[in-house]
């Protein structure tokens, strides 16, 4: 193309240090890995209100010419990434935003644009709004799509920095109020990131009180650790007034104070652009050595100087935040190792798919023991968010509630002195209230028994109804059991594998053998039951030391009532009165003999179901002392035990194990196992973050090596060479500050 400009970009490569090219190497090397996408790196963004000189800047900075007449605005993100390699070269890319379609994305990713001349910059730029959909007229007039400009050659520096829209005051025909809240997002998600070094550009055209950018940048960085303010256009205070007063003292941090300060640069105004035959540099450096400005230090004024503070904070920034970067790359890949191994290898043939479910059995049938014998090392017990995955305790902790339920609620009626509960509470009775419904039932049952003697079949009848409310209540607790182990056989599987696989494993396998344990659980409680609906049967000969003492009981009392009668006036006692004595003791026949049958099967009943409650109230002390007895001791033992354990507990490692995996059919491991397309996709892209994150593991690691090797052999400050081919001490040292009297003799200017 003859007569245009060749492209010939400004190189900072001289005004690096051998340590800033080291450290940059390693970002250019993780950036090459692709891990800008899953670590944020350090970057430069320049970002200010409309037409406050941030293209013109980052051109003198870059030297991409980007727009940047008066009545142009930055309408989108544009990155500009300079890479040094062995060929020149530059590749120009748009980044999709996320509120973009598929197609749209697939569309825009696909564009590109050939950059031969500087003169090709400007139909990029106009292209690439083209490509967004941007329109001056109607339509989007800003998108949050990114123009990415990668230049690379063995001069370029390692630097990125990002051209940002210009925030918006207020919405007009031009730009509407989504325009305004569209620019303030994009522009904030880039100031947000804790690695972005701002580059807060004021323009001196303007009170800076009003600009919004400095109240941006103060809202995500108080302190200013990472924002460099920078004032353009100085040339348009005019001299002595107290605007530009106030600028100075800007300028000397002492107006708004930013940790790095500020730096001010003169760019070519929209006159002066069109004469091809104005030095830029030598411009900024006649107006500095003329005006008052020049009363500030050399190293805050001029593009030169600029390039290299820029150079200097990035360096610093990049090497403060490389242990977190280290930490970020290792969270990184713990997080994909962690994908993997719940994805599990590949499994596209039926062997591949068996030999998945093998293993994933294997590791389940390990966590069931662990559980069910209380062995709770593996990581998957420390988390509490999960109840009831410590199946020994949980069947512990659940039989002993069942056992307290049982005692408390298991009755139909509860025996009580005659109070205020008897009335409030229908499940409350007296004894003689107790006695008196069997007596009903003793009337309705009458056989061919004799006098006083009660139908034998009477006390199972009594039993069924005193403990009607054990089957609800055992159901409750067998269901309840049965729900957490269904809980931790899915929370089982989870550890070993995804949603998906679970899900089919439980569809298919897992549920139908727990439902049929419960199923099973039932009709071993029915089987338990059925016995005690059945006519009482016992062994236990304490079943016949509570019914004598019981039956004992109500005489007792009498007799120890009439002795008390007698004996109130304190009557000494005599040989002669042993036959009186015998007439007290001997107790009369009440003439009620359905009573008597009443009270003997109601005590038979008492003595079959519980001994030693409450609800008998005796005073015997032999009765008192007699252990819980009989049925209820036996039903709080047998529920847990054949049923909970032996058959929603048992076998249940055995479920899915490494033989159930080689006795299922071809058809079920290929149900099971199989993967969809999607998952294999997510396979290969964890791991290909996985190795890109390995590989920068491994070379954040090697420079952290030679950064302790270079202090172990105390090598001298590096210097090197300023743009003129002089030496300039590292900037990263510490230098005096030039006096202002020699502002215009300065090197940089």
């Amino acid at each position: 193309m003859s007569g245009t400009p060749p492209l010939k970009l400004h190189s900072l490569e001289s005004i690096q240090t051998a340590d800033q090219i080291q450290l940059l190497d390693l970002v250019d090397s993780l950036r090459a890995q692709g891990l800008s996408e899953f670590t944020a790196l350090p970057q430069l963004i320049v970002c200010g209100d409309q037409s406050s000189g941030k293209s013109s800047l980052l051109e003198a900075i870059s030297g991409v010419p980007f727009p940047k007449k008066d009545n142009l605005c930055t309408r989108f993100a544009t990155e500009v990434i300079l890479r040094r390699a062995s060929q020149s070269g530059l590749t120009v890319s748009l980044v999709p935003g996320k509120a973009r379609s598929p197609a749209d994305q697939e569309r825009l990713q696909q564009f590109r644009h050939e950059l031969v001349s500087s003169n090709d910059f400007a139909m990029l730029f106009e292209q690439a709004g083209e490509a967004m959909g941007l329109s001056s007229v109607g339509g989007n007039a800003f998108s949050d799509d990114i123009l990415r400009v990668e230049i690379y050659g063995p001069k370029q520096p390692q630097l990125t920095i990002v051209d940002l829209p210009g925030l918006i005051h207020s919405h007009n025909k031009q730009q509407t109020e989504h325009d305004v809240e569209l620019v303030a997002k994009l522009v904030a998600r880039y100031m947000e990131n804790p690695r972005s070094i701002i580059l807060a550009v004021v323009s001196a055209r303007n009170d800076f009180a009003n600009q919004i950018i400095l109240k941006q940048a103060r809202k995500v960085d108080p302190r200013g650790q990472r924002t460099l303010g920078i004032i353009t256009k100085p040339d348009q205070l005019a001299s002595g007034t107290e605007n530009e007063a106030n600028f100075l003292g800007l300028a000397r941090n002492e107006q708004v104070e930013f940790d790095l300060g500020w730096h001010v640069v003169r760019n070519l105004d929209s006159t002066e652009l069109n004469d091809p035959d104005l030095d830029r540099d030598k411009v900024e450096m006649g107006f500095f050595a003329s005006s008052n400005f020049r009363s500030l230090a050399a190293t805050t004024l001029g593009i030169g100087h600029l390039r290299r503070r820029l150079s200097h904070v990035l360096f610093e920034q990049i090497r403060s935040e490389l242990p977190r970067l280290m930490e970020d790359i290792e969270s990184g890949k713990d997080s994909c190792q962690t994908g993997l191994d719940r994805l599990g290898p590949s499994r596209i043939t039926i062997e591949e798919q068996r030999a998945f479910l093998i293993d994933l059995s294997d590791g389940f049938q390990s966590l069931c023991k662990a559980a069910i014998r209380g062995d709770f090392e593996d990581d998957f017990f420390a988390d509490d968010s999960l109840a009831d995955k410590r199946l020994s305790a949980m069947f512990a902790n659940k039989a002993a509630g069942f056992e307290k339920t049982i005692r408390t609620q298991g009755r139909q009626w509860k025996i009580v002195e005659k109070t205020k509960e008897t009335i409030n509470d229908k499940r409350c009775r007296t004894r003689s209230q107790a006695i008196a419904k069997v007596l009903e039932l003793v009337k309705k049952s009458r056989g061919r028994e004799l006098p006083g003697l009660a139908n034998p079949l009477l006390v199972g009848e009594v039993f069924r109804e005193y403990s009607a409310p054990w089957e609800g209540l055992a159901r409750d607790y067998i269901k309840s059991v049965w729900s957490a182990t269904r809980s931790f056989v899915e929370q089982g599987l989870l550890r070993f594998t995804d949603a998906p696989v679970s899900d089919m494993l439980l569809r298919h396998v897992l549920d139908p053998i727990m439902d049929n344990k419960l199923r099973m659980a039932y009709a071993k409680l029915d089987e338990l039951l059925a016995v005690h609906k059945e006519h009482p049967e016992t062994r236990n000969h304490y079943f016949t030391d509570t019914y004598n003492a019981l039956q004992k009981q109500k005489s007792e009392a009498a007799v120890k009532g009439r002795l008390e009668e007698e004996f109130a006036g304190c009557r000494s006692i005599s040989k002669d009165d042993i036959p009186w004595l015998m007439s007290l003791l001997r107790e009369d026949a009440p003439p009620d003999m359905d009573l008597v049958a009443a009270e003997s099967t109601y005590n038979a009943m008492d003595a079959f179901y519980k001994v030693g409650s409450g609800g008998l109230h005796c005073d015997n002390n032999a009765l008192n002392k007699l252990p819980t007895q009989v049925a209820m001791k036996l039903f709080i033992d047998n529920v847990p035990n054949l049923v909970v354990r032996a058959i929603i507990a048992s076998q249940l490692p055995s479920m899915f194990c490494p033989k159930s995996v080689y006795a299922m059919d071809s058809a079920t491991v290929k149900k099971i196992a199989s993967e969809s397309e999607d998952k294999q996709i997510r396979r290969r892209e964890l791991s290909e973050k996985l190795a890109a994150l390995d590989t920068g593991s491994a070379l954040c690691k090697q420079y952290a090596l030679r950064v302790t090797s270079a202090r172990e052999t105390h090598e001298p400050p590096n210097v090197v060479q300023d743009e003129s081919g002089g030496e300039t001490p590292d900037p990263s040292v510490s230098q005096p500050e030039d006096d202002p009297q020699d502002i215009a003799t300065d090197d940089g200017l």
